[in-house]
């Protein structure tokens, strides 16, 4: 799965307010879905804080993993027909998501490559009479693959732990469809940054694009303001927001990052007044 994301409203807006522009991105969300061959029953699946590899054993946390376990849901009102993959993924990713945020201590994950990851039952498994859905985080490279990792992630973005996981992008995200998302301890030209912002819930209409830049305008200012430590003329806020089809998924935030106006190589967090890193 490729590492972009389905944005429906792009604004860049100077912290010195001059010009803003607008534009359409393609692309879907990264949080992932997995159906399993075979399906094992709700006991036998690993429990929250379990980490597992790509197999779904699980191992230490200690050790390389891919996924981490958030918890254990159940689908309900869906009733003994195979619902269809728009149903499960509406039901599915939404729970999904609410309880990453909660896992890591912050709805701030939509910054990071900190996804949810959830599996469900098979079309076997669900005559069998099996509902549940599990759900698990998982960090993705710049390929977009789940990456190993060691550790455990829960509270991660509750203290100081936003840095590890923060998405970064080589691209443009004003003006890019694909921000090429990569590592941040490499050259790149626009970070995201804490404080993403929660447009309304899934069953809401989805916002129209001037809609989300309304919203988006002044929280994303002040979020890099704050993020840099200082107002300046060659970084500048700039958002993205997923499209209609993700919002019914629980998709319903926008992401703001500090976009510099050339790339660089450090980071810009507490920045200040001082030079853009080279």
């Amino acid at each position: 799965m490729r590492i972009t994301r389905a944005m429906i409203g792009l604004l860049v807006l100077s912290l010195a307010c001059t010009t803003a522009c607008t534009s359409q991105v393609a692309g879907s969300p990264r949080d992932e879905v997995v159906r399993p061959s075979l399906t094992p029953a709700a006991r036998d699946l690993p429990k929250t804080g379990q980490c597992t590899d790509g197999a779904l054993v699980v191992v230490d946390c200690a050790q390389p993993h891919e996924a981490e376990t958030v918890g254990l849901g159940e689908f309900t009102g869906m009733g003994g027909d195979y619902p269809s993959e728009r149903d499960l993924r509406r039901q599915g990713i939404s729970g999904c998501r609410k309880a990453v945020a909660a896992y890591l201590g912050s709805p701030d994950h939509d910054a990071t490559r900190l996804q949810a990851h959830i599996l469900w039952p098979s079309r076997d498994g669900w005559a069998a009479g099996h509902r549940w859905r599990l759900c698990a985080v998982v960090e993705l490279g710049p390929d977009g693959q789940r990456r190993e990792r060691t550790g455990v992630v829960r509270d991660l973005l509750r203290g100081a732990g936003f840095g590890q996981v923060q998405l970064c992008a080589q691209g443009s995200p004003s003006k890019d469809a694909d921000a090429r998302i990569t590592l941040c301890d490499g050259p790149h030209l626009a970070e995201a940054v804490p404080g993403v912002l929660t447009l309304g819930k899934p069953g809401d209409p989805t916002p129209s694009r001037e809609q989300v830049d309304e919203k988006a305008r002044e929280h994303c200012a002040t979020a890099v303001a704050g993020y840099l430590g200082a107002h300046r003329q060659d970084v500048f806020a700039s958002w993205r927001s997923f499209g209609s089809q993700a919002w019914s998924e629980g998709f319903t935030t926008a992401v703001c990052y500090a976009e510099a106006t050339r790339p660089f190589t450090g980071r810009l967090w507490g920045l200040g007044t001082r030079a853009l890193p080279a």
